[in-house]
């Protein structure tokens, strides 16, 4: 971290249940958090909580990308942004398929690129929470569970290149956190929602700032959280 600055990280999907956990965990560190996401109602509500947090009106799926001109060093990029979709592949259309990979996977890519500069700059951490769908079956849900298997791809490869340039990259692969998104795949999935039985977002914010805290000569490639309690294996 630079000895001449507050500390900076740039949440995206920072107004989202982990986003927001992630976020403000982050700003109780002592960051400068930047609070990225497309909700701009939310943007300005969570922005106003945090003590000098910033605000970045960010859709992923609308492209072009331009980061503010005021991230100039990023020590730490956490991407919390995503969308579920769920269907047989015989009824998902290619346009469902479009949008799940706009949002998981290409805004991603933009951002993280938009940011290198400013990572390598700060020799800074990317961490990218996935989801643990990518460890087993997908029938019902292909387009997801494809997007965060080339998401998982995305960060191997930007783990091997970016090493020489002192990022460091984490994967997180959580179970099933009590998000309004898990509402939705209970809902599809016709079976009840019982956040009790789910990782709490503050559980998945603590597992980022394990990562954060470590040393700066470790390096962990990959982290997995799941619920303690829950009946759900992904």
């Amino acid at each position: 971290m630079g000895a001449e600055r507050d500390p900076v990280a740039v949440v995206v999907g920072a107004t989202g249940g982990i986003g927001s956990a992630v976020a403000t965990d982050l700003a109780a560190r002592g960051f400068r958090v930047w609070l990225a996401s497309r909700d701009e109602h939310a943007l300005v509500e969570l922005t106003g909580k945090l003590p000098g947090a910033a605000a970045w009106p960010l859709d992923l799926a609308a492209g072009p990308l331009v980061p503010p001109s005021g991230l100039v060093g990023v020590d730490v990029l956490v991407h919390c942004a995503g969308v579920f979709d769920a269907g047989p592949v015989a009824e998902t259309s290619a346009d469902r398929w479009r949008h799940v990979f706009a949002v998981n996977l290409f805004g991603v890519v933009e951002v993280t690129r938009a940011l290198l500069p400013a990572l390598r700059r700060a020799r800074g951490r990317a961490i990218l929470v996935n989801s643990t769908v990518v460890r087993g079956a997908a029938a019902g849900r292909s387009a997801y569970a494809a997007s965060k298997e080339a998401l998982r791809v995305f960060a191997e490869a930007l783990h091997q290149e970016e090493l020489e340039n002192g990022v460091r990259v984490t994967t997180v692969y959580p179970g099933r956190v009590a998000t309004g998104m898990q509402r939705e795949v209970r809902q599809r999935e016709g079976g009840p929602y019982e956040p009790e039985q789910y990782l709490a977002p503050e559980a998945v914010a603590a597992a980022v700032a394990s990562v954060v805290s470590s040393p700066d000569e470790a390096h962990v490639t990959e982290l997995t959280v799941q619920p303690a309690r829950g009946r759900f294996p992904r």
